[in-house]
C-alpha cells in the first residue's frame, strides 16, 4: 500500500515524507493543524523579489536545470527610462 503525501517537489516530484496526506480522522475542508500552508513550507521558494515560485527540495533548488527561475535581481532600475546622470 503506497502512502499519499501532501507536498511534492516541483522539480523531481519527490514527496516530503514528513507530511503524509492520510488524515482519515479529519473531515473534508477541516483545518489540519500539524501541516504548514504551502507558502510556509520549508521547500517554498521565492525569487529575489519575493515572488513565490513553488516547492523545490534543496537538491532541485541548487540544480539550474530543475529550478529555472532566477535567484538574482533581474530588474535594473538604471535601465528604466531617463536618467539624470550622464552615461560617461
Amino acid at each position: 500500500m503506497s502512502k499519499e503525501y501532501i507536498f511534492h517537489c516541483r522539480g523531481c516530484n519527490e514527496p516530503d515524507y514528513e507530511y503524509p496526506a492520510n488524515f482519515s480522522d479529519y473531515e473534508y475542508g477541516e483545518l489540519i493543524y500539524n501541516a504548514p500552508e504551502t507558502s510556509q513550507h520549508d521547500w517554498a521558494r521565492v525569487d529575489a523579489y519575493g515572488i513565490y515560485t513553488g516547492l523545490y527540495c534543496d537538491k532541485c533548488y541548487n540544480d539550474a536545470n530543475k529550478y529555472t527561475y532566477r535567484k538574482d535581481r533581474y530588474h535594473d532600475k538604471s535601465y528604466c527610462g531617463e536618467r539624470l546622470e550622464s552615461d560617461e
